[in-house]
């Protein structure tokens, strides 16, 4: 409860970064609008990584298809999951607009997460999820690119660890314009009409 709370009260604040401008809260009238609306027109810095199955992925390679974007870890025991059910779910769906969307998951945490570990992780929800990893000091750029923050936590009793991260969904249009955002608690209505409203764009 306490991190789903931090979450939410930092979220303004992180998204002020990674937009370079203001993000607003609108609620929700008749018309749809999106719980985090990213005020401004930021484009998504481009990158290049490794996916699950071994290939180079570059961002501008899904240019044309609006995206999301989120930053987990395998080990994860909360919040990732919902993320990737939800993202499982809107391939279901979406139906034929599911091609139109690039569902991307990008590791946190790549001295653990292999590309043999994404794929397996990822083929647990759906290989038309996006997992992606490298070197560490690949992924840390591209981390660095979006202000997102990542910190391991050890754990009690053991050599292991935990990774305390940024945890907001980032949506983009097809130009990969900045537009909303999504925690991993919203519900998966938000997450499919946002989804709806980004390829309206």
């Amino acid at each position: 409860m306490r991190r789903r709370f931090l979450i939410i009260l930092v979220a303004a604040s992180v998204l002020a970064a990674v937009a370079g401008a203001g993000a607003a809260y609108l609620v929700s009238a008749s018309r749809y609008r999106p719980t985090i609306e990213i005020v401004g027109d930021r484009a998504l810095p481009d990158f290049t990584l490794v996916d699950q199955h071994g290939r180079e992925f570059t961002l501008s390679s899904v240019k044309g298809r609006a995206v999301l974007i989120y930053f987990g870890y395998t080990h994860c025991p909360d919040v990732c999951p919902l993320v990737m059910t939800k993202y499982k779910r809107l391939l279901e769906t979406l139906g034929p607009d599911a091609e139109r969307v690039a569902l991307i998951f990008i590791t946190v945490d790549p001295e653990r997460d292999t590309q043999e570990v994404m794929g397996k992780y990822v083929g647990y929800y759906s290989d038309r999820i996006i997992g992606l990893t490298g070197p560490p000091e690949k992924v840390y750029e591209v981390m660095g690119k979006f202000n997102v923050y990542a910190a391991k936590v050890p754990v009690e009793g053991g050599g292991d660890y935990l990774v305390d991260h940024y945890a907001l969904v980032l949506g983009a249009d097809r130009n990969h314009i900045l537009r909303i955002a999504f925690t991993p608690y919203m519900d998966f209505q938000e997450y499919l009409n946002g989804v709806r409203y980004l390829l309206s764009r």
